[in-house]
C-alpha cells in the first residue's frame, strides 16, 4: 500500500479557518449585491409600473373626457335640432293659417259670385218667362 502523501503545514500555507472565514465574507458580500441587485430592479420595475399606472390612468381620463364632450355634442346638437324643428313647425302652422284663410277668402268671393250669378240667373229667366206669357 502506498504511502499518504501529507502536506506539512507550514507557515505560509493558508489556515483552512481563514480560508472559511473568507469564503464566508465573499459569499455575504455576494448575498448583498444580489440583494442590493434585486432592490434596483425593484425599484426600477415598481417606478416603470407607477409611471405605466400614470399614463393608463391618463389616457382613461382622456378617453372619458372625449366621450363625455361628445356626448355634450351630441345632446347639443338634439337640442339645437329640436329647436330647430319646432320653429319649422310654427312656420309651417302659420303658412297652413295663412293659406287656409286665403282659400277661405277665395272660397267666400267664389260663393257671392255664384249667388249673384244666381240672382242674375233667376232674374234672366224670370224676363224670359215674363215675356212668354205676354
Amino acid at each position: 500500500m502506498p504511502g499518504r502523501i501529507t502536506r506539512s503545514r507550514s507557515s505560509e500555507s493558508p489556515d483552512p479557518g481563514d480560508t472559511m472565514l473568507e469564503a464566508d465574507k465573499i459569499i455575504r458580500k455576494l448575498k448583498k449585491e444580489r440583494e442590493d441587485n434585486i432592490g434596483a430592479v425593484m425599484a426600477e420595475s415598481n417606478a416603470a409600473l407607477t409611471e405605466l399606472r400614470e399614463k393608463a390612468a391618463s389616457w382613461q381620463r382622456d378617453l372619458q373626457q372625449q366621450r363625455q364632450k361628445r356626448r355634450l355634442d351630441c345632446i347639443t346638437r338634439l337640442i339645437e335640432l329640436e329647436d330647430r324643428k319646432g320653429a319649422i313647425e310654427d312656420k309651417m302652422g302659420s303658412i297652413s293659417a295663412k293659406a287656409h284663410a286665403t282659400v277661405e277668402e277665395l272660397e267666400a268671393m267664389l260663393m257671392a259670385g255664384y249667388e249673384g250669378r244666381e240672382k242674375d240667373a233667376a232674374i234672366a229667366l224670370e224676363r224670359i218667362a215674363g215675356k212668354r206669357e205676354s
